[in-house]
């Protein structure tokens, strides 16, 4: 549903009570398949790791936009596009379908993780975010930047769980970076700062291939012949 004049300020609202519904539901074992519960969870990881209007490294909406798509291909990636030659555990940390066992794998999605009982939350800091940035969206009492970007989150997150996504993997064609063969694809993702990098085969996207979206550097991997 997009937020228009008239309904807007009802999905917000809806969005900033998401938190005590995943409290609530916290407790089902089979919270891996509850769609709703996946769908609002994906949707936290991608708002919180994109910027918005007046913080560090925005742009525009459209770039906040195109970083939560592919971001969302990176977790899809590590889901189940695991390239020849590799083995889950070493991209993802982890040896699962499920796409709650994706972010909250040991290291992956700071701020996204399971508690000592199993149960997959968030950090403080991810909550109070995304309440701030949903009372600036209902602030005016008409839609602006910060309702279209939570929205696009939101939808995108509900489309995925639903059945996948219509969006281009932008980095899907990737053959050869800089001399090194490469599988294409982006399987990795970090603060856009040279001080940051995964290390090991992972092949850093430069600007020259829109490698670097929302404040956020994507990293593609080597590609492996012969096993090797």
């Amino acid at each position: 549903m997009k937020i228009n004049n008239k309904n807007f300020v009802s999905v917000l609202l809806a969005l900033v009570i998401l938190p005590f519904c995943i409290a609530v539901m916290a407790g089902n074992e089979d919270e891996a398949e509850d769609d709703e519960f996946a769908a609002g969870y994906l949707a936290r990881l991608l708002i919180n790791e994109i910027p918005f209007p007046g913080e560090g490294n925005y742009k525009s909406v459209e770039d906040s936009k195109i970083a939560m798509t592919q971001i969302l291909w990176v977790i899809d990636c590590r889901r189940q596009r695991i390239p020849p030659g590799y083995r889950q555990e070493y991209i993802a940390n982890v040896k699962s379908s499920d796409i709650i066992d994706i972010i909250t794998a040991e290291g992956q999605c700071d701020g996204f993780f399971r508690d000592e009982h199993g149960v997959a939350v968030m950090n403080p800091r991810v909550e109070k975010r995304f309440k701030y940035l949903s009372f600036i969206a209902t602030k005016n009492g008409k839609p602006g930047k910060f309702a279209e970007l939570l929205n696009y989150g939101q939808g995108l997150a509900t489309a995925y769980i639903e059945g996948g996504m219509e969006q281009a993997d932008r980095f899907a064609g990737l053959e050869i970076i800089k001399g090194v063969m490469v599988t294409g694809r982006a399987y990795a993702w970090m603060t856009d700062k040279d001080y940051y990098r995964p290390g090991g085969n992972f092949v850093f996207i430069p600007d020259s291939l829109n490698g670097s979206l929302g404040g956020n550097r994507f990293y593609t991997l080597k590609k492996k012949v012969n096993g090797k």
